[in-house]
């Protein structure tokens, strides 16, 4: 919901706004993409849409320079003189800087064209999730997955849908329990389901086929930033040769690397994991932490299912590459002035 909204106010931004040139746009875009990631820190798709709009800026600025380049050179002498140029430049090999000031014809209606297929794209990334369920769900597999997510719940019940018939294991993921939730609809939806607890998870993990787990966010190295819990499950998995398959959309790929993984959690309050109502002089001795989320290494992943579809923890850089410019990899403020 967080990508969406973040969309949905960039476009309007991008749409209802005069810009002077195309650095100002990029300026505005990064500006505002700031002030929402310091209000929510840890919704990391913010920043990855805002991150991907400004790729999309940059992509069709470069689209619209080398159109009127081609047109120019065709003036001056066609393809003898493309060639030169591209040798010239290949010899010299030497980076220039963009001039984003440059103006472009049709590049506002190009870049508004390519958010709203970004927003399609995020509109139906759960039922390109969904179609590759039949691949990755045998018949009479048993598989397990933790807490409640959108994005497992409708790739189990697509594969539900096929005449495929099999067990599902769901872990409670306490102290919040969304797995209860979770087993709840499954069940409605005339699923095998069986709730268990977070405890039981590496006796149970033996009998276990598959494991299929939501994330919170995609970091560059291949990791996960997922729900407390969830790491517990990945290393028993790992431990019994599980495989262990990743069900998310592309837009919680972020372009950053976990080297603090402080930076990349929070602490809720441990009223969820241990009662005020206890007895004081325990209180008073005990510090009680609640993490919000853990950090999955990537040797503990074998697979991402995306709406692209399956992609290995490896290949997450190339992902980054055809999302992502490197220059809006830190999002920093304007730099020109206002």
């Amino acid at each position: 919901r967080c990508a969406r909204e973040t969309l949905l106010l960039l476009k309007k931004m991008l749409g209802s706004c005069r810009w002077s040139h195309t650095q100002e746009m990029m300026d505005y875009v990064r500006e505002v993409g700031v002030a929402l990631m310091d209000a929510r820190p840890m919704e990391l798709a913010i920043g990855s849409m805002v991150r991907r709009v400004l790729y999309i800026i940059r992509e069709e600025f470069a689209s619209s320079v080398i159109e009127a380049s081609a047109s120019e050179e065709s003036k001056r002498g066609g393809l003898k003189y493309a060639m030169q140029t591209s040798l010239e430049g290949g010899l010299a090999n030497k980076p220039t800087a963009v001039d984003y000031t440059v103006p472009c014809k049709n590049l506002m209606s190009n870049i508004m064209g390519a958010v709203q297929e970004l927003e399609g794209e995020l509109d139906s990334v759960h039922d390109a999730i969904s179609d590759q369920a039949e691949d990755h769900i045998p018949d009479g597999a048993k598989i397990l997955t933790f807490g409640k997510s959108r994005s497992v719940e409708t790739f189990i019940r697509a594969a539900a849908k096929k005449q495929r018939t099999f067990q599902v294991l769901v872990c409670e993921s306490a102290p919040y329990y969304g797995g209860h939730e979770m087993a709840d609809c499954l069940c409605r939806a005339g699923i095998d389901t069986t709730l268990i607890t977070d405890a039981a998870v590496f006796a149970v993990m033996p009998l276990v086929d598959k494991v299929f787990l939501p994330t919170h966010a995609v970091m560059a190295n291949g990791g996960l930033i997922a729900p407390s819990g969830i790491n517990m499950v990945a290393l028993a998995a790992r431990e019994h040769s599980v495989p262990v398959v990743c069900i998310t959309g592309l837009f919680k790929l972020c372009p950053l690397y976990p080297h603090d993984l402080d930076a990349f959690n929070e602490l809720t309050s441990p009223a969820a994991v241990l009662d005020y109502e206890t007895d004081q002089t325990l209180l008073e001795k005990a510090e009680v932490l609640n993490p919000e989320y853990d950090y999955i290494a990537p040797e503990l992943l074998d697979l991402y299912v995306t709406n692209t579809g399956g992609h290995q923890p490896s290949y997450v850089y190339r992902l980054l590459a055809e999302g992502f410019h490197p220059e809006d990899r830190e999002l920093e403020p304007p730099l020109t002035a206002r």
